[in-house]
């Protein structure tokens, strides 16, 4: 059927950001080509690619290949370009598209051209009418075929002939130019899709990764989902180690997770050896695409996730990835570990001075090729084959003296000996090799291997060979002895020290064929890609270099503000908690056994003592009004109406705050804080008391917070609120366990010796400290007496806890004073 449509992709390949990128490889084709089979969806009598004399060459089998005849006309003057085009093809409406966006909405495009001709009817005029709204690389404009003629013939403007709707739109007094607010379903105009930069492709190319090459061209609907999910919102690039001495171990774990993952690799081309070469190409033959393999970092438009397998991290190479959205560190050793969001430890290490996020052997990726059992006493097994491996550099330079000992105390062994340079040695059995390809699944084959600490020897045993390590370093004998190796000590490479390791009954230690876990190392980087960098919720900004840490746990990483003092969270991949019913019930009573409403009547006499300490500093104390920041069901509320005062009630929860209103009949809203406005919502400008129980340590943004408390506090008003005491005796006596059962929606943890000086930022001068949640039972020495409650060393050590002041919670009471 007659459209009199002609679908017009403009493209040239001399771009500055980024050169040829309608050429680029997307998912086994061409950007251009997933443009053109998009704008092929779209109905039209014509479909043609407006190019350049220099582009036309190579732009041509592509348009061929799809359907599209091929124009060429003017670089610089598109408006030209396109005006001699539409004078051999006879078409009414022209939708222009754009050879750099590979994911256009095919669905808006058809709609915005119907449109665009329903506007055109009985005797109605449009010359041009575009979408607004649509993700940055989604729209396309249509435009009337004459109207574009008679507007080029009627400007000289450079722009407008460096384009094409310019030439209209910009000449609003002359041509009808409609820009539509895009249909609901289409406008997320915060999204982008477009290829402009190096950056651009590489969301590009994680977009086909998560949607699959085969599906294109995609619905406006799979285009969505897949910039809207966490895999293309947080792209992760891996970043081995690929130093000559540092074996190749870190490739090959990095590619193999990337494979699997379907994530990048940053391999420097500059840097990349010879064996690294290779290594990659095997993976590429075993599915990775080319694409995924990247020699630059995407810029900030397209902060990556870091995940460094670097053995040893340098401030210089630091430097290098310091701009990105997370930063997680496989194995780190170096003093840069501090920087790192996220710590995995996967090879067992020996008392390094970072302490891991994690630490998991059974991430080691299990080779899929095992020796057969043969017996259940390793010592009673023939050796007949040898693997001599120490990293295809083998700094140390233990390689020989390991193959001349092997050979001398295992006379009937075939040995095979791993060397990057040639080796002018004959004896025996002997054969020295180039690196071995995929030598994980070709350990089998061999009964002993000889290697040093590190992933060639976990794998080895997971394969069921034998294994005795050599004394790279001092260290590397201490995590011997620590796993439980067969082992020559350092500066012992003898042959009495190799009988001796030969004839250990750890040639096989037991524990190593029990590795296991219960997610994968992509899998796992996925989860914690989709977590969250946090900066100080009082300073609120990110340090020139990261703050330092106090505590990593699984899920999350502690720090300490530099400027301030403040211990908080900064980095969590945990859910965000929603304080709905579900939070007072259900999760409350997790913890606490009961449910907040079971627990009102203990919860109020709380605020009765509480009510007594502000009392005790605050003169003529009834009829004031008073303000309790997430109120939740309202105990502390009721306590304040029976001693006298005025109280009001703000929380986040809906259905606690009806509960305030209709069964305690005191005035509450549901509202954020610090978002409130209590003058409208209460009348009350500025309070006489302010209140937070449990509350102040769910804020991201302390800042604002604290701001807005000093901000309705009358001048010598009273702000008081509890917390979690990150100097109470959890927190001494185990601080990682301290941390690990924290909250996680508990973003600050605030220590007695720092909450002055950060409060009297904000006006607020400390008046009293209470210390509470006192408990004996958690003192070391009670655990290791195994002390009866209410015995003699109970009671001391629980006056000694309140002296101290050494409760798990503090209550902090604090008065305005004018600045």
């Amino acid at each position: 059927m007659k459209t009199d449509r002609i679908v017009i992709v403009q493209c040239r390949l001399s771009s500055t950001r980024l050169p040829g990128k309608a050429l680029l490889p997307l998912g086994g084709k061409s950007v251009l080509e997933w443009v053109l089979a998009s704008m092929h969806k779209v109905h039209a009598d014509y479909y043609y690619v407006a190019t350049d004399e220099d582009s036309y060459e190579k732009i041509l089998p592509i348009c061929e290949k799809s359907g599209f005849k091929c124009f060429k006309g003017s670089l610089n003057d598109v408006l030209d370009r396109f005006v001699k085009l539409l004078e051999i093809v006879d078409a009414k409406t022209v939708i222009r598209a754009t050879a750099d966006n590979p994911f256009l909405f095919y669905e808006a495009a058809e709609e915005s051209a119907c449109d665009f001709e329903e506007k055109n009817k009985h005797g109605s005029r449009c010359d041009y009418l575009t979408y607004s709204g649509l993700p940055h690389g989604s729209g396309v404009e249509v435009f009337s075929a004459q109207s574009l003629k008679k507007a080029a013939g009627e400007t000289s403007d450079s722009y407008d002939h460096e384009h094409v709707g310019p030439a209209m739109y910009n000449h609003r007094e002359k041509y009808i130019c409609d820009f539509v607010p895009a249909p609901v379903k289409y406008k997320f105009s915060e999204l982008r899709s477009t290829i402009d930069t190096y950056s651009d492709y590489l969301r590009a190319l994680s977009v086909v990764n998560y949607l699959g090459k085969d599906k294109g061209p995609y619905t406006y609907q799979q285009v969505l989902e897949a910039l809207n999910s966490t895999y293309v919102k947080n792209p992760v690039v891996y970043v081995p180690s690929v130093v000559k001495g540092h074996g190749t171990g870190h490739l090959h774990r990095c590619l193999s997770a990337a494979l699997k993952g379907k994530s990048f690799v940053y391999v420097p081309a500059s840097k990349t050896l010879e064996e690294s070469e290779k290594i990659l190409e095997y993976y590429k033959k075993s599915g990775l695409s080319s694409e995924q393999i990247i020699s630059r970092l995407p810029d900030e438009s397209y902060l990556p996730v870091i995940v460094t397998d670097a053995f040893c991290l340098t401030k210089e190479k630091y430097d290098e990835l310091k701009t990105n959205k997370l930063l997680i560190s496989l194995d780190e050793s170096s003093e840069f570990g501090e920087y790192a969001d996220y710590l995995l430890d996967i090879i067992p290490s020996y008392g390094i001075k970072h302490k891991a996020n994690l630490s998991d052997p059974g991430l080691i990726e299990r080779p899929l090729n095992v020796k057969e059992k043969k017996s259940e006493d390793a010592q009673n097994e023939e050796i007949k084959k040898v693997l001599v491996c120490l990293g295809g550099e083998d700094p140390a330079g233990l390689t020989l003296p390991a193959v001349k000992l092997a050979a001398k105390s295992i006379p009937e062994a075939f040995i095979t000996a791993v060397c990057a340079e040639p080796v002018n040695f004959e004896y025996g059995n002997v054969v020295f090799s180039g690196p071995i390809d995929n030598l994980k699944e070709k350990l089998f084959e061999y009964d002993l291997v000889i290697t040093h600490y590190g992933l060639t020897a976990f794998e080895a045993l997971c394969a069921g060979c034998k294994v005795i390590l050599l004394p790279t370093t001092k260290l590397h004998v201490k995590l011997a002895e620590k796993y439980d190796f067969a082992y020559l000590p350092y500066g012992s490479v003898n042959e009495a020290a190799f009988k001796k390791a030969l004839n250990s009954k750890k040639l096989r230690p037991d524990w190593a064929l029990k590795l296991e876990s219960d997610t994968s190392l992509e899998s796992l980087v996925a989860k914690i890609s989709s977590g969250q960098r946090l900066v100080c919720p009082v300073c609120g900004k990110s340090p020139s270099f990261p703050d330092p840490v106090v505590s990593r746990n699984s899920s999350r990483t502690y720090r300490r503000c530099r400027a301030c003092g403040m211990v908080y969270m900064s980095f969590t991949c945990e859910d965000e908690k929603k304080y709905q019913k579900a939070y007072f019930f259900e999760d409350y009573k997790k913890q606490y056994g009961r449910t907040y409403k079971e627990d009102f009547e203990s919860i109020k006499a709380q605020g009765k003592r509480r009510l007594d300490v502000i009392r005790s500093i605050f003169s003529r104390f009834e009829e004031k009004n008073i303000l309790d920041i997430g109120c939740a069901y309202g105990p502390f509320l009721s306590a304040a109406a029976d001693a006298g005062l005025n109280p009001f009630g703000t929380d986040i929860s809906q259905d606690a705050i009806e509960y305030v209103q209709t069964s305690l009949g005191i005035p509450a809203v549901t509202s954020a804080f610090p978002q409130i406005n209590t003058e409208s919502e209460f009348g009350i400008p500025q309070f006489d008391i302010v209140t937070m129980w449990y509350v102040i340590e769910h804020f991201k943004n302390l800042d604002d917070v604290l701001k807005k408390v000093s901000s309705i506090l009358k001048n010598d008003g009273i702000f008081a609120f509890s917390t979690p005491s990150g100097e109470g005796v959890s927190a001494q006596s185990d601080k990682d366990l301290f941390y690990m059962n924290s909250p996680t929606d508990h973003f600050t943890v605030w220590e007695l010796t720092k909450c002055e000086n950060i409060l009297m930022k904000y006006g607020l001068k400390v008046e009293k400290i209470v210390s509470t949640g006192h408990h004996p039972e958690r003192f070391p020495i009670i655990k290791r007496k195994n002390a009866e409650k209410n015995s003699v060393l109970w009671k001391m050590i629980d006056k000694y806890s309140k002296l101290m002041r050494l409760g798990d919670t503090v209550e902090i009471y604090c008065r305005k004073i004018q600045k």
